[in-house]
């Protein structure tokens, strides 16, 4: 069993799928006069592209099903010595003597000896090579999924405290109605006069009578970007920005706002970095 506690899942049947068309494209047109154009046209292409895609499909997956098999029950990791050996004998020597055998009963079929071929100084060294290079992308696919896991195992901490810090629910007021506002419905939250507001993208206005330092300090970072000393905007509003004389910025939102919204060109980095996600 991985290290991670469960199977890799590879979910790679359309890859192997190609891998196999390619596989066979190069083993039936190698040592080959014709131009491709011309191979199209030819009947006899396509029947040994039929034939020749059997063969390297069921090499493929071969490959994969010897590679789950070994991955259930020697973890590269837990295996350091035992799985590249097993690797090697059951997932590459054995589909190459494989693909030799499904060759000489194709060629059987169609009465010709493998041995007065051109098979094993062209195609045969070319389909080791590719069962060499499967191995190599399971191996590295393997490692891959390792990496993510790893990864989750630390991201959940980062986005709890992430969420921590994000309030989800602001109550505001309109008239002498307290409402909860979920905050995906803000658009942006703005100073004007003696009252800070919100803004939502249904273009209703509610005051809220918390400081906006104190309301930047709820929000995702991600989400909501200060954009001035007046505005905090929410990333779905933003609908273009324009530049201004000494590197300054003036953002167009929705809905629109009055007053122009003008980014500092202290901010300027900032918000296209935060922008460019």
């Amino acid at each position: 069993m991985p290290a991670t506690g469960k199977p890799i899942i590879y979910n790679d049947l359309y890859f192997r799928i190609i891998a196999a068309i390619i596989s066979a494209h190069i083993i039936v047109v190698i040592g080959e006069d014709e131009t491709f154009f011309h191979l199209l046209v030819d009947k006899d292409y396509y029947r040994a592209m039929l034939y020749s895609f059997i063969i390297a499909f069921l090499l493929v997956n071969l490959v994969y099903w010897i590679t789950r098999k070994l991955d259930n029950q020697y973890d590269w990791k837990q295996h350091k010595i035992r799985r590249p050996i097993l690797q090697l004998f059951f997932s590459f020597f054995l589909p190459s003597i494989a693909a030799f055998l499904l060759a000489f009963i194709y060629f059987k079929i169609f009465g010709y000896d493998i041995w007065h071929t051109w098979y094993l100084r062209y195609d045969y060294p070319i389909i080791v090579l590719m069962l060499l290079m499967l191995n190599i992308y399971y191996l590295s696919f393997y490692f891959y999924r390792q990496w993510q896991f790893s990864e989750s195992l630390v991201n959940p901490v980062i986005v709890s405290k992430e969420e921590s810090k994000s309030k989800g629910v602001f109550v505001v007021q309109k008239g002498a109605k307290n409402i909860p506002l979920p905050v995906e419905t803000i658009s942006y939250i703005f100073h004007n006069g003696d009252f800070n507001f919100v803004r939502t993208f249904e273009q209703e206005d509610f005051v809220i009578t918390q400081a906006l330092d104190d309301v930047q300090q709820q929000l995702n970072d991600k989400q909501f970007f200060r954009a001035n000393r007046q505005t905090i905007i929410n990333f779905n509003a933003c609908q273009h920005f324009e530049p201004l004389e000494h590197g300054k910025l003036e953002l167009y939102v929705t809905p629109k706002l009055k007053e122009p919204i003008i980014i500092s060109q202290k901010r300027a980095k900032t918000f296209k970095e935060w922008l460019q996600r």
